[in-house]
């Protein structure tokens, strides 16, 4: 059977009134034996390594999204920092810089910069949420070297095939999921035909973008239909490469 590597989906979702875990069991009957659930906002970080510690293969990378950077503050640099050291916590994510939202991207820098350095600090790749300002985040990745140093994922990627390149020249993994089902996709679709299998990771960002685990499985299929190779082939590439970045 094959085994592949949910690399974001969030299974503390408040619209799942702590139901998210009750889904695994359908999900893995589809193969999908590994989770790593992202942070959003600072009040869901306990909640989340609760769900871990109960949860086998349920896996955390705390942060805080860019749309929610007003909540950054002394405190919550101390107990992300603290959250680093938890045996289940594999990477920091969401975090990056969102132009879509109202939080100056000013302010969002000085937050995503901060969490950037408890990453590196604690040596944990991670998950980077952009939009609308990948010249921006591209401009720090490179400056600080990020992806050579600690590795992560750019989460949710629709970008053109130069970014991903120059992602993957920079040490980051290239977070494919349901966009590349929809039917007026482009870029990504393009991307995936082209990059090296060393550089793709599966992820659903389950419920935001799609309304079943299981559609990791249609993403593993639709990349194996758009490189002309088995679907084996991807669910080992992908989830050794996730395997690598997390240890896990």
């Amino acid at each position: 059977m094959i085994s592949l590597i949910d690399t974001h989906i969030h299974l503390d979702a408040p619209e799942l009134s702590d139901q998210g875990v009750d889904l695994l069991p359908e999900a893995q009957q589809s193969g999908i034996n590994r989770f790593v659930v992202p942070g959003v906002r600072v009040s869901g970080w306990s909640g989340m390594l609760a769900l871990a510690e109960k949860t086998e293969n349920v896996y955390l990378a705390p942060g805080l999204h860019p749309a929610y950077a007003d909540q950054w503050n002394d405190a919550a640099a101390s107990q992300l920092r603290e959250l680093t050291q938890q045996s289940k916590v594999v990477a920091i994510g969401e975090i990056g810089l969102d132009g879509t939202v109202a939080i100056p991207l000013s302010q969002q820098e000085i937050v995503f910069r901060a969490q950037l350095d408890i990453a590196l600090d604690a040596r944990l790749p991670v998950l980077l949420h952009v939009r609308e300002a990948t010249g921006a985040v591209l401009t720090i990745l490179r400056a600080l070297g990020i992806g050579q140093r600690i590795g992560g994922i750019w989460h949710g990627f629709s970008a053109s095939l130069p970014v991903a390149e120059e992602l993957v020249e920079l040490g980051f993994k290239v977070g494919v999921g349901p966009i590349l089902l929809r039917e007026n996709a482009r870029k990504l679709p393009d991307a995936v035909k082209v990059l090296p299998a060393s550089a793709l990771v599966l992820e659903t960002d389950f419920p935001d973008m799609t309304e079943t685990p299981e559609t990791l499985l249609r993403v593993a299929k639709k990349i194996a239909e758009l490189r002309g190779v088995s679907l084996d082939e991807v669910a080992k590439a992908t989830t050794e490469n996730a395997r690598q970045l997390f240890e896990l």
